[in-house]
């Protein structure tokens, strides 16, 4: 069953089939458009391999954002369940699917499975997923799944949140990149040089840090935008290729393409340490250090590692360290 509230969503459905059901939903406040499709998955053979056959066969836009939950009926590892056995053919196939979508799964917080049998000594098990397009991780990054409490069914409701940003930390994060910049050890200098006033030689070094920490965050700051350079240097030499498929390029137009392409491999060389600081992997090839994939997988590390925030009885959210202790008592 999949129902919408149109005063939010206008709601048209695509697809309907015994597997599952496709709508379109545009809202009402942006114009924004996205995909859903709520699944169930059967139990026996041979319609599983129908299933898999006709999940498999969805065709995603690179550009478009799609969002697939329901009970599945797979795992997708022996892990997904708390005794051993299971059928790894039926895992390997689902994985199959799951790859050939290039879909990103969405992790679910607080909780190691979503059905059980209900019994005495119960078996357990993930069979409830939920997954999105790689551009949907782009434009909602800060998609959760949180469990909810299981009354009737034998499966565990889960909502879904979604936010379009990820709140920043208030922890300190020293870029890499910023070691490149000519004037990073100037700053570096002018802090640590500062003279402290502190009776013991750890006090002093503290001091020192914190300080410095305050003088790289405000320099930071002042840094250009990578990715409104990078657009700029584009356009630059897309102009001057441009111009020269119709005349020779002067001497000083060759020479400003060559500077800028230079300047257009530093930044690049900026941004692809950005990135392989939060999402580390030793496969870059040539032109894929900006690429959506990289984008998309460190945000699904955030995912991952993100704890969500306590809430008390009145569903006001505890941030401070008092009130989570209080809430722990």
């Amino acid at each position: 069953m999949l129902v919408w509230n149109s005063s939010a969503f206008a709601g048209i459905v695509l697809d309907k089939q015994r597997f599952g059901i496709t709508a379109r939903f545009t809202s009402m406040h942006n114009s924004e458009t996205w995909k859903l499709t709520s699944v169930y998955g059967p139990c026996t053979e041979p319609a599983r391999l129908e299933f898999v056959s006709w999940f498999r066969g969805h065709e995603i836009e690179e550009e478009e954002d799609w969002l697939f939950i329901g009970d599945f009926n797979f795992y997708r590892s022996m892990e997904n369940r708390n005794r051993l056995g299971g059928n790894l053919h039926d895992t390997l196939l689902f994985n199959d699917a799951i790859g050939h979508l290039g879909l990103v799964e969405l992790p679910l917080k607080c909780r190691a499975y979503t059905w059980s049998n209900m019994q005495q000594n119960p078996l357990l098990e993930q069979l409830d997923w939920f997954f999105t397009s790689v551009n949907w991780t782009n434009i909602y990054r800060m998609t959760e799944v949180i469990p909810l409490a299981k009354v009737t069914s034998d499966d565990i409701p889960c909502k879904i949140m979604i936010n379009t940003t990820i709140p920043r930390s208030n922890l300190f994060r020293f870029e890499n990149y910023w070691t490149e910049h000519n004037d990073y050890y100037s700053v570096v200098q002018d802090s640590w040089s500062q003279s402290e006033l502190h009776p013991d030689s750890a006090s002093n070094l503290a001091a020192k840090l914190k300080r410095l920490r305050y003088a790289l965050k405000a320099w930071s700051k002042s840094l250009s935008n990578l990715n409104q350079l990078i657009n700029n240097c584009n356009t630059v030499i897309l102009f001057l290729d441009t111009l020269e498929d119709r005349r020779s390029l002067f001497n000083t137009e060759a020479d400003l393409r060559k500077i800028v392409k230079e300047q257009m491999a530093r930044l690049l060389h900026f941004k692809q340490l950005y990135w392989k600081k939060r999402y580390t992997v030793n496969r870059i090839k040539l032109g894929d250090e900006c690429t959506k994939f990289f984008h998309a997988m460190a945000t699904i590390s955030f995912r991952r590692n993100s704890i969500s925030q306590p809430v008390n009885n009145d569903g006001a959210t505890i941030q401070d360290h008092a009130g989570k202790a209080d809430l722990m008592r």
